[in-house]
């Protein structure tokens, strides 16, 4: 199988004209924080991660002189808020020991509308060490993750919304470890294996271009019921193939003891193999193409830019309740998921992106969009669409600033016990200053509408104000 793939990709190379996008990785769930790995699928880099403070997202110079320490260049133009440590952050990353630690903090407040009006706050503690064990140890493409991440919440659930307007909101405080696995490379980069505590959603069913939102839509499509995510991640084993630089499979499964009201996020492996709490499984697959350009005219007129397309399907297996009483076996459901750059602002001079392009060529406009089907007899959602757009980088002087708007609307179940009445819609604006490569200040607004499925609730308004910090 692994074979034919290689053969048609080969031939068909020459006369797709689709290329990878290689992009770098982005860096959420639970947030779009420094630290968290995930695969460039198409979508834009984050500009602030690598920053010379100048506005325009682009690498410092590396030299010894400009070293992010005390003598070497303003605090304001270094990395993280901490610098080099006098030099231990270069020591580490020598050795193969990747480190970081990001603060974020959502101030908020329900202008009208929702269940309550009183100010909140919400904080993450975000904790990521990555080694990359050939230059640790010898063992080539071998890589162990660990995180830590602790949350806290003061006047949560005022908005009394189905979706989660903010994605690192939790129903109780927690401090655990978060993730915890073991990655192997092979094949020259086109097999990836990864085995431990996985969140999910680093793996199936995002998209880059939508990462900075705050509404946890965005994220993955509510309709995933049971998705072993942020704050559930769970035990399980993974692959992923790339026969070619344009094509992508993978597969996932996972500790499925979500689906029997056991947390997976505070616990350990022993659901994954069955005890007396849980037996069940949580099995997901995605496959999706990505280019480097679209013709959008037949005489040679402008082009779309990056993009791509996925299809996922997923299944939750043991005995589930459904809303009208009686008892089901597992639930299954799928999605679609797309992302395209339409404008690039500094496109690269061959018309191509990847290697050799500069990193400006993320700067410009992209739009996404998200379809998700579940099973509305055990499922909240049945359906879910979502649509946004991001302007990245691109008033003058500005960058590292992002902008957004997203729109996501979900067909909560019909059934007669599942206490809906209605359809929930939220819209969200954003706007991301990058103060400094390691500090931005997002300001956002998101209006839902029926939160909760509850049309007897006025059209919910809630402000926000999110700080992060990179030390």
């Amino acid at each position: 199988m692994a074979a034919s793939l290689l053969l048609a990709c080969s031939a068909s190379g020459a006369s797709a004209q689709v290329a990878l996008a290689e992009a770098a990785s982005l860096t959420e769930p639970p947030v779009a924080a420094p630290g968290h790995p995930r695969e460039p699928r198409g979508g834009p880099a984050r500009p602030h991660t690598h920053g010379d403070g100048d506005g325009d997202g682009l690498p410092a110079d590396p030299s010894g002189s400009e070293r992010d320490w005390l003598g070497g260049r303003p605090w304001l133009e270094w990395d993280h808020a901490a610098g080099d440590v006098g030099g231990l952050r270069t020591a580490l990353d020598d050795a193969g020991i990747s480190l970081h630690v990001v603060y974020t903090l959502d101030w908020s407040t329900v202008f009208s509308g929702g269940v309550g009006r009183r100010a909140a706050t919400d904080t993450l503690l975000d904790i990521t060490v990555e080694a990359d064990l050939e230059k640790l140890i010898g063992v080539s493409g071998a890589s162990v993750f660990f995180n830590y991440y602790s949350t806290d919440g003061r006047g949560q659930g005022r908005a009394g919304d189905f979706q989660g307007w903010s994605n690192i909101e939790t129903a109780e405080n927690d401090d655990q470890i978060g993730e915890l696995w073991f990655q192997q490379r092979l094949l020259d980069d086109r097999l990836r294996i990864k085995i431990g505590k996985v969140d999910a959603n680093t793996e199936f069913a995002y998209v880059e271009s939508a990462s900075e939102f705050l509404n946890s839509s965005a994220g993955f499509s509510p309709t995933i019921a049971f998705l072993p995510t942020y704050p559930d991640p769970a035990t399980g084993v993974l692959g992923f193939v790339e026969p070619c630089s344009w094509l992508y499979v993978g597969a996932g499964l996972f500790d499925g003891a979500a689906g029997d009201g056991v947390r997976t996020g505070p616990s350990g492996p022993a659901t994954f193999f069955g005890d007396d709490r849980s037996s069940d499984w949580f099995v997901i697959g995605e496959a999706g193409v990505k280019w480097r350009s679209l013709p959008t005219s037949e005489r040679g007129g402008p082009r779309w830019q990056r993009g791509r397309a996925a299809i996922g399907c997923w299944a939750q297996t043991g005995t589930l309740e459904r809303f009208d009483g009686s008892s089901g076996s597992g639930t299954r459901g799928m999605y679609l998921l797309a992302e395209q750059q339409v404008w690039a602002a500094e496109p690269a001079s061959n018309g191509e992106f990847g290697e050799g392009a500069p990193s400006g060529s993320d700067r410009g406009v992209w739009m996404f969009m998200q379809f998700g089907r579940a099973d509305e007899r055990i499922s909240e959602a049945g359906t879910h669409v979502g649509l946004g757009l991001t302007l990245n980088g691109t008033l003058p002087g500005r960058g590292s600033d992002v902008a957004g708007v997203y729109l996501s609307w979900v067909d909560l179940s019909n059934e007669p016990n599942a206490g809906f009445d209605s359809d929930e819609t939220a819209v969200e604006v954003f706007y991301k200053v990058q103060v400094a490569p390691w500090f931005s200040i997002k300001p956002d607004v998101q209006f839902i509408r029926n939160p909760g499925g509850d049309s007897s609730i006025d059209t919910t308004v809630v402000g926000a104000i999110r700080f992060e910090i990179t030390f």
